[in-house]
């Protein structure tokens, strides 16, 4: 796919980087096709199995993303494999899940005008050769041939332009549709005057909402038509100059037969008409493609140059460059170049900053949120500001807004942890005291356009958590934890305490019999059997996956698991795939929940899990093609995950400025900000495990950073190998976990070496070949021991020698991904010196937990014998044991 060589000079569309040393040509590295087609995630959310991008033409954050719109694509606008195209519209959202935008629909044509396009609008899409089309940065060309006509899309931050290269003829036309985008038809007009056409476009209907906004267009041709007309229903009118209503639009004709090529350039405005005509004479004043191509290049260019990776193979360069390239397109601006915006009242305003609005904050705060920050904190304090301006115009900060409109999409209240991560990365400029306020007027009875953004938060306060879905309740709580943050750093210790105390609400849906953060009942009882694969319940995942996501406390966490050595195996286990969806009991990298899973590895000390998973995930999960990303793209979601997985650091707590270590992929990476600049150096890129690390020439083995080590002038050096060495795996290494409002559980006993991992093992006959006795002594959750076998089963295991014996750990069937219902019901276990004579030592019954510790009075062992009477508790008659260890103490 062509990919245009950057432009090297700023035309005012962004605000420019400190001076760097050397400006690299970096938007050639940017592939705007990845992400345009499913990926491969067997079970994606709806509307998830691609990344849903799309690759037309936009600069950083620009209102306009002028692209084209195909027939099986939705919700992006835009599938890589169909090939034809319905329209070219003004309007996208980069990867959000459900059927969105495509305003005004512009669609080059031939020939008579049969057919009214209001009740046959997809009748006029035109076909095309993908060996024609071609995208970079700022600019998109196709060639339709059905009309055997070429077009070509670029763009400014309010302003489209498109040149359309017809063959020669009498009846070449532009169709305007005013009334069609990706959620039905709605009242719109078009005005058509000369070379210039005006009208307004009703858009919304996002996720099923039905709420509208007003977009408002001024369309410029460089020269006068020779004919016009416009439709209205089934009904076209030719010579008609204006029309309006549902299934309306006009069309323009030229006379190509002397010049080909008619150009026209669009602004938009979601205040006026006016407004629309002043972005459009404002920063499109002329004719001229290929100088708005080069300034939105060069847009681009200034962007990407703000990290400088260099050193790498072709393929990561493209990967990292296009995420980073998706990154920067969301939020968008949303005021006119007077000032003027639509504020969350509906009412216009006007702002001496610029306003920018589209959240996807349930999927944005987890990555993105930070790296916006970290890179651009210039514009992300406009953010800020453009945020709790919402707050005080709508009620509260937004959760999921198109456009001046709350649509309330997904769970939990995500506008305080967005702000929060800002605070924390450095962002300043906004009302923090408003900002608090907005963000504790949530929790008590706020409502934003009408409607609460918690809507459990009553029978959340009264029972410190929500039992209709135990992933709300971890939202929640996530909201809180961020609250309190920002709380502490603006000096409210009042409101800190109050919500640390809530954050640490956490524990209520963590059932240590299960194992798992699962649903519980309003009367304080656990629901049974949980199935950690079943996504009943939670949103957008399963147990398996929601149980990772308390990012603030991983340290209590693991705690109540058991301790590292058994986190370490869930994790083992939970990293078998990749990008599972829903319904398996494993990470699934294409929905955001887990984006920050595979740092937990830190936090039991054992970073080369981390780097390992990060590592797989990046080569696997990401490529450089159509169908390149593992999900949705979410308003940069997705691609914020890369960028920070490529710089070898991620922030795994949302609300704080901890940023976990894994090691940069690049041999360099330069980050320059308006503070400092960040020099990355890796030996040995390529490698995947980190061997020593250090800041400003002086070595740390802990396994994070706080966002102050490198708010400034910092050099990171990284020696990376082939093998995981030491570096990270002490206790005092791991990042901070927050226990502050609560009493956390103790320690998990430190277990030392399983004494009968790798041994010799005999069994009750087994299930299958492949669930024989040593499955239950290899270490890892990744098989079982089985059986069916009549009357007691027994699991029976060789130390080799004498040994001091003093504790068993038993994971039973919960803790492989099966239902709990499998649990062990009832068993003994018995030590024997000499394989003859035995003691019972652990007698059981009447019990379900997942996993199971033992402590006996120390004694010499050399057999240790497990015999099950009741398999399960479910009355399942095969017994089940993922992992039988055994302890010194």
């Amino acid at each position: 796919m062509p990919l245009m060589v950057a432009g090297l000079l700023t035309a005012g569309l962004f605000t420019a980087t400190p001076a760097l040393a050397a400006v690299l040509p970096l938007t050639q590295h940017v592939n705007p096709f990845i992400g345009t087609d499913n990926s491969n995630s067997p079970n994606p959310v709806p509307g998830g199995a691609g990344g849903s991008t799309y690759p037309g033409a936009v600069v950083p954050f620009g209102m306009v993303q002028f692209s084209p719109d195909t027939p099986t694509a939705s919700p992006s606008g835009y599938r890589y494999s169909d090939t034809s195209i319905q329209e070219f519209s003004l309007t996208h959202f980069n990867g959000a899940g459900c059927a969105n935008n495509e305003d005004l629909g512009i669609l080059p044509v031939t020939g008579n005008i049969a057919t009214s396009p209001g009740t046959n609008w997809t009748g006029y899409a035109g076909s095309y050769t993908k060996a024609n089309e071609s995208a970079s940065p700022g600019y998109y060309k196709n060639r339709l041939d059905t009309y055997n006509t070429g077009v070509e899309l670029s763009a400014t931050k309010r302003t489209g332009f498109m040149r359309l290269t017809y063959p020669s003829t009498t009846t070449a036309r532009v169709l305007i549709n005013s009334s069609r985008s990706a959620t039905g038809n709605r009242s719109g007009s078009i005005a058509i005057n000369g070379s210039q056409l005006t009208g307004t476009f009703t858009g919304g209907g996002f996720c099923g909402s039905s709420k509208t906004y007003q977009l408002f267009y001024a369309i410029q041709f460089d020269r006068a038509p020779t004919g016009f007309g416009t439709w209205l229903g089934g009904t076209v009118n030719a010579g008609s100059a204006s029309t309006s209503g549902v299934n309306s639009g006009g069309y323009v004709t030229f006379d190509t037969s002397a010049n080909p090529v008619v150009q026209l350039k669009v602004g938009v405005s979601f205040v006026s008409v006016a407004g629309a005509q002043a972005n459009l004479a404002a920063e499109n004043p002329g004719f001229d493609l290929t100088g708005v191509r080069t300034a939105a290049d060069t847009a681009w260019n200034d962007v990407l140059n703000r990290v400088q990776a260099t050193g790498g193979s072709a393929a990561d360069l493209q990967k990292f460059y296009t995420a980073l390239y998706h990154v920067f397109q969301n939020p968008n601006i949303a005021s006119d170049v007077n000032g003027q915006y639509r504020g969350f009242d509906q009412t216009v305003r006007t702002a001496s900053h610029t306003v920018y609005q589209n959240y996807s904050g349930w999927d944005i705060y987890r990555s993105w949120a930070s790296l916006i920050a970290l890179l651009a904190p210039v514009e992300a304090g406009d953010i800020a500001r453009s945020m709790v301006l919402d707050g005080e115009q709508g009620g509260l900060l937004p959760k999921w807004s198109h456009n001046s409109n709350e649509h309330f999409v997904m769970t939990g209240d995500p506008g305080p942890i967005i702000v929060s991560s800002l605070y924390a990365f450095g962002v300043r400029g906004f009302d923090t005291a408003s900002a608090l306020a907005l963000m504790d007027k949530s929790s008590n009875g706020g409502t934003t356009q009408g409607q609460p953004t918690r809507g459990r938060q009553a029978g959340y306060l009264s029972r410190h958590y929500v039992t209709e879905d135990p992933s709300d309740s971890l939202e929640y709580s996530a909201s809180d934890f961020a609250i309190a943050q920002f709380a502490r750093a603006v000096g409210d210790t009042a409101k800190y305490n109050t919500y640390m105390t809530r954050a640490q609400w956490w524990s209520n849906v963590y059932n240590p019999e299960s194992g798992y953060v699962q649903k519980r009942n309003a009367d304080g009882s656990w629901a049974w059997p949980v199935t950690p694969a079943s996504p009943t319940g939670y949103t957008e995942g399963n147990a398996s996956q929601y149980t990772w996501m308390v990012p603030y406390n991983f340290g209590s966490l693991i705690n109540l698991m058991g301790g590292p050595k058994t986190a370490i195996q869930r994790l083992d286990h939970h990293f078998t795939q990749l990008n599972g969806g829903l319904s398996l009991p494993y990470f699934y990298i294409g929905n955001e929940p887990e984006h920050g899973v595979p740092w937990a590895y830190n936090y039991a000390a054992y970073p080369q899990g981390t780097s390992a998973a990060v590592r797989r995930v990046m080569t696997e999960s990401f490529t450089t093609a159509a169908g390149g990303l593992p999900g949705n793209d979410d308003l940069g979601a997705t691609s914020a995950w890369y960028v920070w997985a490529a710089l070898g650091m991620y922030p795994p707590t949302p609300g704080t400025d901890v940023l976990a270590l894994h090691g940069p992929l690049f041999p360099s990476v330069t980050i320059t900000r308006p503070g400092g600049t960040v020099q990355i150096n890796t030996s040995g890129a390529g490698a995947q495990y980190v061997q020593s690390f250090s800041r400003n020439g002086v070595s740390s083995t802990r396994s994070w950073l706080r966002y102050g080590d490198i708010s400034g002038n910092a050099t990171l050096n990284f020696a990376m190998g082939s093998s995981p060495s030491a570096w990270g795996t002490a206790a005092a290494d791991v990042p901070p976990s927050f226990n502050d409002g609560f009493t956390p559980p103790p320690a998990a006993p430190a277990l030392g070496t399983n004494l009968a991992q790798g041994k010799p093992a005999t069994a009750s006959t087994p299930c299958n070949a492949n669930e024989a006795a040593a499955k239950a002594f290899d270490g890892s959750l990744s098989g079982k021991w089985c059986s069916l076998a009549t009357g007691t089963k027994f699991l029976q295991v060789d130390l080799g020698s004498a040994q001091n014996v003093g504790a068993f750990v038993l994971e039973h069937a919960g803790l492989g991904g099966e239902s709990t219902g499998f649990n062990t019901g009832a068993y003994n276990v018995q030590t024997s010196v000499d394989g003859t004579n035995w003691t019972t030592v652990v007698n059981v019954s009447s019990v379900r937990a997942s996993r199971s510790y033992h402590q006996i009075t120390q004694r010499q062992v050399r057999y240790v014998r497990l015999n099950v009477t009741t398999p399960t508790n479910n009355g399942n008659a095969a017994a089940r044991i993922y992992e039988f260890e055994v302890y010194s103490s």
